[in-house]
């Protein structure tokens, strides 16, 4: 059931596309059609259980079915606990909550000296569950980006510079034209980009041409301005043909200048500790 709101939303977009828009209205008798089909069907099936409020509890089945797709679309894309897609886990969503609300409603029923609460623990059981789904999906997402950071790390082919700083925490990493940026963040959640270079070769001044641009050479550092006062670039070159860039996130800017003394290559098997920093779920 809960496969028919997918294939109805693919449908309904591929009119949509092929400037059929006004057969959707055509639509609405079959689409009222087959979930009523679908609500009696599960009522005929949990009948045959011996389920009590066979009807009600259809009827809560059927709009889970429906609702659930809904959701993950629009509001969790990422909740998929399962490899396969939205046609493998949507229909695995459906019956986890499905069956957790029944399960609630059965579970109330053998309470003792309790008024029997029909379908209602069933429902909210739905409701919260749905509701859930959002943050299921904020934290898949979280998994999966500290997944890829931690494959980033591991398998970067070149010395890692990293910052050594108590008021700094590694927050994330990332492959840009550069190459790679750790992303670290002070207490108050303002951000710190360090990026190793993968082209050191083409030296620690590339770029000062551009019109706008002024650089400000020091010993090993140089420091780039665009129009502030304050450097948006701090180049550190760390020696063996390494070259380092610090620059601030929006907002203020932090001290280059002080971050850039606690940058330090990398330790021997530093990479997994790095990796494993950024994981932000309890299971990893």
């Amino acid at each position: 059931m809960s496969l028919f709101p997918l294939a109805l939303w693919e449908f309904s977009r591929a009119l949509t596309l092929s400037d059929a828009g006004m057969g959707l209205f055509l639509l609405a008798p079959v689409v009222t059609g087959v979930v009523l089909l679908m609500a009696w069907m599960a009522d005929r099936w949990l009948a045959g259980f011996g389920v009590v409020h066979a009807l009600t509890c259809s009827v809560l089945v059927t709009g889970t079915a429906m609702a659930v797709p809904v959701v993950v679309s629009f509001l969790a894309p990422d909740a998929a606990p399962l490899p396969g897609g939205p046609n493998v886990n949507i229909p695995f969503l459906t019956g986890v909550i499905s069956t957790l609300g029944l399960g609630a409603a059965m579970l109330s029923t053998r309470l003792p000296g309790a008024r029997a609460p029909g379908t209602l623990p069933a429902v909210a059981v739905v409701f919260v569950l749905l509701l859930l789904l959002p943050v299921l999906s904020e934290a898949m997402r979280g998994h999966t980006a500290a997944e890829r950071a931690g494959a980033l790390i591991r398998g970067y082919g070149r010395p890692i510079t990293v910052l050594d700083h108590p008021d700094w925490t590694l927050a994330a990493a990332h492959r840009t034209h550069q190459g790679l940026r750790l992303t670290y963040l002070d207490g108050d959640g303002a951000p710190l980009y360090v990026v190793t270079w993968d082209r050191a070769s083409e030296g620690i001044d590339q770029g000062c041409d551009y019109p706008g641009t002024r650089c400000v050479r020091s010993g090993d550092t140089v420091a780039v301005h665009h129009s502030a006062t304050e450097p948006a670039e701090l180049r550190v070159a760390m020696g063996n043909g390494r070259i380092v860039s610090l620059s601030p996130g929006c907002g203020p800017g932090a001290d280059l200048a002080a971050a850039a003394d606690r940058l330090r290559p990398e330790s021997p098997g530093e990479r997994d500790l790095l990796a494993e920093a950024l994981a932000p779920l309890p299971w990893r």
